[in-house]
């Protein structure tokens, strides 16, 4: 049984008119009812704002639906609603889904995963249970339970059973109360490698010889959920086996690794991306990690670290490896600083395996991806303000690998 369907029709009432709620739509209510009882179709049509639709059922068959039915029946104990925030953590994570929505309406609340880039309906709960499922789920987050008209963010460790999830959440204020977005980090298989992520052969030869470079900028760019993160963290995994000072500036850190030096970004008390990454210059760093580029004064100083012998690894939302460089060139990074310590974008997006792969009907999603890798004449073309159409000629020339060269691996791999 849906648990908005118990919590609209309570099992004591269920029972005392031998009534027993099975489907719940937008505008609908089905029940089954021995005997058409119009004081108790009343009752419902007023208890459900629905119109309420009749199945026909013997008394014995409705009251062992009943004793079936509501033994999953949630009462408003704050074990029992953490037990609900548990399952919904967990069957997510059984369904390998990246996020979880709770949604207020007017009468209900939503539950939708994220499951290979779609979001697909799960659960719904009355607006009364979610009152209480949204407090712990604030409480175990770190969250201010008495704030509800600003957004927030927090985030805490799942550890039970089999499951050791890093969850992230987040809050905003709708017209209905507070919808609450968690993000699910897995982290028994979020540090992956490349060739495990998708990337191919050729593709992992020409991103070695890219971080082989002590100094210079590298840049992992694509969309939100494009997997950056993960391609950022399999790169720090191969770099911290060598001899070398690696801090990074995350916000969020998605995952805790040991001997990496992690810096969490905290606006509230002013620690930002670009006063944090002053303070790591001072502390004598081989590899600077920057979580992302988002505005011009830490790119500047992204830049200014890269050519005075540190590598930088950081992400920026575009959609193409050379629409990167025009990003900079636009948040007002001079092409000379670009020419000076560029040295390659890896650009990448998750499709569903059946748009790309031949024959293929999965709707597990895969990694594609373009890399390219800096060159004197690629530097000539930014220094002359050639146009992304040049840039492109001369990338591909270069041996740029493209979204179109990636799926073709993929189709005859």
């Amino acid at each position: 049984m849906e648990k908005i369907l118990s919590s609209l029709v309570s099992e004591k009432f269920a029972n005392k008119y031998c009534v027993y709620p099975v489907n719940i739509s937008e505008t609908e209510l089905v029940v089954q009812m021995e005997k058409f009882n119009i004081d108790v179709v009343n009752t419902l049509k007023a208890m459900s704002n629905r119109e309420v639709i009749i199945e026909k059922k013997s008394g014995s068959e409705i009251r062992r639906n009943i004793k079936e039915g509501y033994k999953s029946n949630l009462n408003n104990s704050k074990k029992e609603v953490s037990e609900t925030m548990d399952e919904l953590i967990e069957k997510a994570a059984d369904f390998n889904a990246s996020d979880i929505h709770l949604e207020p309406f007017s009468s209900e609340l939503r539950v939708r995963f994220r499951i290979n880039g779609d979001l697909v309906a799960i659960d719904r709960f009355s607006i009364t249970e979610y009152s209480e499922l949204n407090t712990v789920i604030k409480l175990n987050s770190g969250c201010d339970i008495t704030e509800k008209r600003i957004p927030q963010d927090g985030r805490f460790t799942y550890k039970k059973n089999k499951y050791l999830l890093d969850i992230r959440l987040s809050t905003i204020p709708t017209v209905y109360g507070e919808k609450i977005v968690m993000r699910l980090l897995n982290r028994s298989n979020f540090i992956r490698s490349r060739k495990t992520l998708g990337f191919s052969d050729k593709a992992i030869n020409t991103i070695d010889k890219i971080i082989e470079n002590k100094n210079g900028i590298i840049i992992i760019s694509g969309t939100t959920g494009s997997g950056k993160s993960s391609t950022v963290y399999s790169l720090i995994q191969e770099l911290k086996s060598k001899d070398i000072n690696i801090t990074t500036i995350e916000d969020p850190v998605e995952y805790k690794m040991e001997g990496i030096n992690q810096i969490q970004v905290n606006y509230k008390s002013g620690l930002k991306f670009d006063n944090g990454l002053r303070a790591i210059l001072r502390q004598d760093p081989d590899c600077i990690v920057l979580g992302e580029i988002r505005d011009s004064e830490t790119a500047q100083i992204a830049f200014r670290a890269a050519i005075t012998g540190h590598l930088v690894i950081t992400t920026l939302h575009t959609n193409d490896a050379l629409s990167s460089i025009v990003r900079l060139l636009d948040i007002g990074i001079d092409s000379y600083l670009i020419n000076a310590a560029l040295l390659g974008v890896i650009s990448q997006r998750l499709v569903k395996k059946k748009m790309i792969v031949k024959g293929d009907s999965e709707e597990e999603r895969t990694l594609i991806y373009e890399i390219l890798s800096m060159n004197d004449e690629i530097r000539d073309c930014i220094k002359n303000n050639g146009s992304i159409e040049s840039m492109k000629k001369i990338a591909l020339k270069s041996g740029m690998i493209t979204y179109e060269e990636s799926i073709e691996e993929k189709n005859n791999g």
